[in-house]
């Protein structure tokens, strides 16, 4: 492997949850300008980057709040890799954001990597949890072995796996333990990261890294038998792809961030 190959930076933020009044509020809140500090601090420290992830729950439930999502993205001179979480509409996504910078799911390739963007939305979901169907899990599946040359990091909103606290656990991927199957079947999968639970979470299992990443706006407390709000600042993931498979990740808080 040559030494000298370029190593990939991802900058992911998730559950942005903006509105379509751009100084509203929610859970003591502002998504709009906390998600505008983020970007902030990243492209002071971080940027230039080769994609910006933006992992599900743009918007809450406002189409509205996808045009801020703009205004904040497309100046950063990166694609911008977006999966709906189940506080979106789908059909508002496609048809505000299909367009460059943006890339909605699919796959995106960076040097000896894959990104792979797994949609977790569906409409019959009573309270948030995700779900992936046999249809997707096949494309997956498939999406995997067609690039068993390459490293791939997963992306998706729900998580794949319990995280320690039955609140949030509850309203996670309702078929994790068959899309936790295809990644540990196919040995090429180095990275899995999501959002929805609003928190940071880092396992390193068989090989492969899991990874939460926090919110732009407020947090949940970790290991909570119900969903709390805790005292955590904004934060967002830096992640950093090795042409070997390796990958040095850090989540990045706003400490000291007031509105």
């Amino acid at each position: 492997m040559d030494e000298m190959e370029p190593r990939p930076r991802l900058v992911q933020f998730t559950d942005t949850h903006l509105l379509k009044d751009p100084q509203g509020s929610m859970r003591g809140v502002r998504p709009l300008p906390a998600l505008e500090a983020c970007v902030a601090d990243a492209r002071r420290r971080f940027l230039p980057a080769d994609a910006i992830l933006v992992t599900g729950d743009l918007v809450q439930d406002e189409p509205e709040g996808y045009g801020f999502l703009e205004l904040a993205l497309a100046p950063l001179d990166a694609p911008v890799l977006l999966i709906p979480g189940n506080h979106d509409l789908p059909d508002e996504l496609h048809r505000r954001l299909s367009h460059p910078p943006f890339q909605i799911g699919g796959s995106f390739a960076l040097g000896s990597w894959i990104i792979v963007l797994l949609d977790t939305w569906f409409a019959e979901s009573a309270n948030g949890e995700g779900r992936l169907g046999p249809e997707r899990l096949a494309a997956f599946d498939s999406a995997l072995a067609e690039h068993a040359a390459r490293h791939v990091l997963v992306c998706l909103h729900h998580p794949p796996m319990p995280m320690g606290g039955a609140g949030l656990d509850a309203l996670a991927l309702q078929d994790g333990p068959e899309c936790m199957d295809i990644i540990e079947r196919h040995r090429n999968v180095r990275g899995v990261s999501w959002g929805h639970a609003h928190q940071s979470f880092d396992l390193y299992r068989n090989g492969v890294r899991y990874m939460c990443t926090p919110a732009t706006c407020m947090q949940f407390k970790p290991r909570s038998d119900q969903i709390q709000i805790d005292d955590r600042p904004p934060g967002y993931r830096v992640i950093d792809l090795a042409p070997d498979g390796g990958l040095a990740s850090e989540v990045v808080w706003l400490e000291g961030y007031s509105q």
